[in-house]
């Protein structure tokens, strides 16, 4: 109890001050997993981070080592890694079996919703002007300072400062999963913590790239995202089931991120016409329309139009 009293103690000496908020469309273009078209993790944005190495430091001189004898489900991940938010390359296109996950077993082992707030945003495609992005989490209205909750029990990999994600948390629980809560005004938790469902990581905010207070939740399995939805009813703030099937079908949204990925978009000039697009692309003026909802060929320099 005197250990967890000091871990918390010492988070709250671990906030910086407040960083300048950056709004824009794209939340989480910098930290979340872009698939591409061989499902392979992208790994490029790692030093977007910023490290909070006062802290890490200071744990340091008080003798806190974290043993990676904790470390929950070592025989689905490679490693521990409690710097990098998505340090894992999974490739899922060649899943062939089901790998069954127990979420919940007896009163040792139990679940808690991460707020109690309505679905803002699902899980799914999102339309930031007229560009098509993947929102990869499920976005949960609360005011700032309200407190969120971990999920499952498990180990805290990430408490640290994010360019995207702003203030954010990352879980690995002992039944696989690996949560992520976004946006907090302030951090409870530190790495290595040991953390039971229900007990609070941080406080609701809009740092980072948010346009207002809410809890960006992420539910991943061994890096990969997957519609939270499918685990957790959010009008009833309850388990849909105490175990979960890893298999194609938790993925059938994969099929629409690579086609998303797979979007070209061009910004017109001055003097374009939709017919010069359609030619330099290899395609048509109908085409260019359906794709953007067009109900003229009207452009505007500067526009930003999909044409594949």
């Amino acid at each position: 109890m005197l250990k967890k009293s000091l871990f918390l103690l010492l988070a709250f000496f671990a906030i910086l001050p407040a960083w300048a908020q950056e709004e824009t469309d794209d939340e989480y273009e910098d930290d979340e997993i872009e698939l591409n078209d061989s499902l392979v993790v992208d790994s490029t944005s790692y030093d977007e981070i910023q490290m909070d190495n006062f802290l890490e430091d200071f744990l340091h001189e008080v003798g806190y080592y974290f043993d990676t004898a904790n470390v929950p489900a070592m025989n689905s991940y490679d490693g521990w890694d409690m710097k990098k938010i998505h340090p894992y390359e999974q490739k899922l296109d060649s899943i062939t079996d089901s790998t069954l996950l127990i979420l919940v077993e007896g009163e040792d082992c139990f679940f808690h919703p991460p707020t109690v707030g309505n679905i803002t945003s699902g899980f799914g495609v999102r339309r930031w002007g007229r560009r098509l992005k993947f929102h990869y989490g499920t976005d949960l209205k609360l005011t700032t300072g309200d407190p969120v909750y971990a999920v499952f029990d498990g180990v805290v990999r990430i408490a640290q400062y994010s360019k995207s994600y702003g203030y954010v948390v990352v879980v690995r629980h002992y039944n696989g999963l690996e949560t992520i809560y976004a946006h907090f005004s302030k951090l409870l938790v530190v790495p290595g913590m040991s953390i039971r469902a229900g007990e609070p990581i941080g406080l609701g905010g809009s740092t980072g790239r948010s346009t207002g207070p809410h809890l960006h939740f992420e539910m991943r399995y061994k890096g990969v995202a997957f519609n939270p939805e499918k685990v957790i009813d959010f009008n009833t703030m309850s388990l849909r089931s105490d175990s979960l099937y890893i298999d194609k079908g938790l993925y059938d949204h994969i099929k629409e991120v690579k086609r998303i990925n797979s979007a070209q978009y061009y910004k017109v000039r001055g003097g374009d016409t939709l017919g010069h697009i359609a030619r330099r692309y290899g395609t048509s003026v109908r085409a260019i329309q359906r794709l953007n909802g067009m109900k003229s060929t009207r452009i505007r320099a500067g526009q930003m139009i999909r044409v594949r």
